[in-house]
C-alpha cells in the first residue's frame, strides 16, 4: 500500500467555524496559495541591469 492510500482511508478532518466547513487537506492546501501570492509580490524579480547599462552607454 502506498502512503497516499493509507491517508485515503480515514475520514477526513473538518474544520468548523460558524457556518463554514472546510476539510484540513483544503485549508492546507488554500494557505500554501495563499502564501507563494505574498511571495511572489515580495520577492522581486531578478534584474539585468549590469547587461542594460554596457548597452546604453552614450
Amino acid at each position: 500500500m502506498s502512503a497516499l492510500s493509507i491517508v485515503a482511508e480515514g475520514p477526513g478532518k473538518y474544520i468548523h467555524w460558524g457556518v463554514i466547513q472546510i476539510s484540513v487537506a483544503n485549508a492546507i492546501i488554500i494557505a500554501v496559495m495563499v502564501l507563494l501570492f505574498i511571495l511572489a509580490l515580495v520577492v522581486p524579480f531578478p534584474t539585468h541591469d549590469d547587461q542594460a547599462d554596457e548597452g546604453h552607454s552614450r
